[in-house]
């Protein structure tokens, strides 16, 4: 069963899809080879050439597990308190996001009226880079929208509990998780 991006258990179903593809790739390119090599008695043929070609999909299932075998997924009680915080909010979860210099990991972001809210994962990471980043590109989509980063669940919760109800239209929270889904690795 695939688990879609920014659910829970993505981070773990990530790393155990790209680590089996990864093997698949390479017992694919011995097997090409071996064939090759146990058919014509020298490495110099075709079928060496088409193993070496196995490389290029094994490489990109390399860089999807670099990408997130750091990571560390939220446990089900941490997510469970703040699903009931959030109510009938958006709540991504195992938020992974890169831009073009940096791999960023938020454990919960949290859309909900007219404001969008993070809580970073434990990990060392450039949290002001990250919090422009987030910021430039909600408010890229929607101007009026309010991005905050937490260091801990309590502080979102708490938040959440303070938030008013904001006249925002479906569509623009609609855009926001959109784009927020489309920065996820």
């Amino acid at each position: 069963m695939k688990i879609k991006k920014c659910e829970p258990g993505y981070i773990t179903w990530q790393k155990k899809w790209n680590g089996l593809w990864l093997g698949i790739f390479i017992l694919i390119g011995v097997i090409i080879f071996l064939t090759g090599y146990l058919l014509t008695h020298t490495r110099a043929n075709i079928f060496t050439v088409l193993a070496v070609l196995m490389v290029l999909p094994a490489a990109k299932r390399v860089v999807a597990l670099v990408v997130m075998l750091p990571r560390k997924e939220v446990g089900k009680e941490r997510y469970q308190r703040v699903k009931e915080a959030a109510g009938d909010a958006v709540l991504l979860t195992d938020y992974v996001f890169t831009s073009t210099e940096k791999i960023m990991n938020l454990d919960f972001v949290v859309v909900k009226n007219g404001n969008v809210l993070g809580v970073t994962a434990a990990s060392r990471q450039d949290v002001p880079y990250m919090k422009k980043y987030l910021a430039d590109s909600v408010h890229k989509i929607a101007p009026s929208f309010h991005v905050r980063v937490f260091d801990e669940d309590e502080q979102l919760i708490k938040q959440l509990d303070r938030l008013t109800e904001v006249e925002t239209s479906p569509d623009w929270e609609e855009k926001v998780v959109s784009c927020l889904h489309s920065l996820a690795v």
